[in-house]
């Protein structure tokens, strides 16, 4: 009985996140599970608690002023005046922390536009 509460609380929670369903390198589920545009750009979202700045692939993102200088939802004592991370941004900054680096070093675009809209918005 207990098995099958357990089996059917995995079921739920896996088909409630839209997140699941668009993973893509590495398990990247924001903009379309592209590593280019996410390393380049972050999170399609304004305002973010990070961004990313070059060198992509060396410096980790740069927190946006008025945030909490660490990835936490509510800030501590004596910064709790300071504005707290959504779980999505947590979530997607360890992810750039560990799919970014692995290019190695950032380079330009090389097609139309800026990365973003190739061959899809995202």
């Amino acid at each position: 009985m207990v098995r099958m509460a357990f089996l059917a609380l995995v079921y739920v929670l896996l088909s409630v996140s839209p997140a699941w369903a668009q993973r893509g390198e590495q398990g990247l589920m924001w903009r379309d599970g592209d590593p280019f545009v996410f390393c380049r750009y972050g999170l399609d979202q304004t305002p973010k608690a990070w961004f990313p700045i070059p060198n992509y692939a060396t410096t980790p993102p740069a927190i946006t002023p008025g945030y909490c200088p660490f990835p936490m939802q509510v800030c501590p004592y004596p910064l709790s005046y300071l504005k707290g991370w959504s779980t999505t941004e947590i979530q997607a900054y360890f992810v750039y922390l560990r799919i970014c680096p692995q290019a190695e070093e950032s380079g330009p675009w090389d097609g139309p536009g800026d990365g973003t809209t190739v061959p899809h918005k995202h």
